[in-house]
């Protein structure tokens, strides 16, 4: 009787294992594994657009601009850049002079009239802040393409006031930084649980 017990028990976690690995290819968590690999940094461009334009689609009311013009407003002094990212993620790297989502949620008052450029691995989860952030009256512009629009446009990342050459990039999906860039990224498992 033990015997039959460990055997249903086996089978159920190995159908969880396969129910699983089958959901992340589905939702393309792994498919950068499974797909051809991008080799030049054009087509790493290119293609978090690609997904960017994709993303874009929940939060099209949401204003957006190019890096290359966000890059233009780093030493401004009414505009402020947001990182809507995870801890884990801004300790490798973030936009010179950024806050954070919760020094941002804290102090609303303290950003009231100024301009706010909110981002992200890609800008999907800062364009869904800025769509939410708009609909309590807060104004948020979202960064096109994100961070990764960002390095490939030649702007700078720093990790405690230093520069780096390093970027999170959330999962292997947005592995797509240009050559020079150094990527982190979590496994699945801890996507299944970070967000």
């Amino acid at each position: 009787m033990q015997y039959s017990n460990f055997v249903l028990v086996h089978r159920y976690f190995m159908s969880l294992i396969i129910f699983i690995v089958l959901l992340h290819v589905s939702t393309g968590a792994v498919s950068a594994v499974v797909a051809a690999p991008l080799n030049d940094d054009a087509a790493k461009r290119q293609h978090a657009y690609e997904l960017y334009a994709d993303y874009r689609k929940h939060f099209p009311q949401v204003e957006e601009i190019e890096p290359r013009a966000a890059i233009d407003f780093l030493e401004a002094a009414d505009v402020v850049f947001l990182d809507v990212r995870k801890t884990e993620e801004q300790q490798v790297s973030m936009i010179p002079g950024a806050i954070t989502k919760e020094t941002f949620m804290d102090n609303l008052e303290r950003y009231r009239g100024k301009r706010i450029i909110a981002y992200c691995t890609i800008s999907y989860r800062s364009g869904k802040l800025a769509a939410k952030l708009e609909r309590k009256g807060i104004s948020v512009v979202n960064l096109k393409a994100g961070l990764l629009g960002w390095v490939h446009a030649g702007g700078p990342l720093v990790r405690q006031q230093q520069p780096v050459q390093q970027l999170h990039v959330y999962g292997r999906k947005w592995d797509l930084a240009p050559a020079g860039i150094e990527t982190i990224f979590f496994k699945w498992y801890q996507m299944v649980i970070a967000d």
